[in-house]
């Protein structure tokens, strides 16, 4: 079966390289497309906003949201979720976003400005 491969870009005005996708995020595959483009851009920063995450993302059951993740920190990469007011979310998803918080390598923010200025740090 064939698969497109989400397309990346590198934001711009920023201090360092910085990862976004072009369009919404739609498989776990995903991921390791990422890591390419990472390895393409010299990059190991992402940024993801919450509108351009499937919604088993949020729906912590489905492991999506896990497994998105570890497979980019498995490659060490950083990564900042724009979550924005996350009082719309499940309560457990909203737990996991004020874990991530003071993640290490994966990082929640209310807004785009503050998930920058961290990974510009890393």
């Amino acid at each position: 079966c064939q698969r497109t491969t989400m397309k990346t870009r590198l934001l711009s005005d920023t201090k360092t390289a910085i990862l976004e996708p072009i369009g919404a995020v739609s498989s776990l595959q995903d991921a390791l497309d990422f890591v390419s483009s990472g390895y393409g851009y010299n990059s190991n920063k992402i940024l993801l906003r919450a509108e351009q995450l499937p919604p088993e993302f949020f729906e912590l059951q489905t492991c999506f949201a896990g497994e998105f993740i570890q497979k980019l920190v498995n490659y060490r990469f950083y990564i900042a979720g724009v979550f924005g007011e996350v009082e719309v979310f499940s309560e457990s998803f909203r737990e996991y976003v004020g874990e991530a918080r003071r993640g290490r390598q994966f990082r929640s923010f209310a807004t785009e400005d503050e998930a920058i200025l961290w990974l510009e740090t890393q």
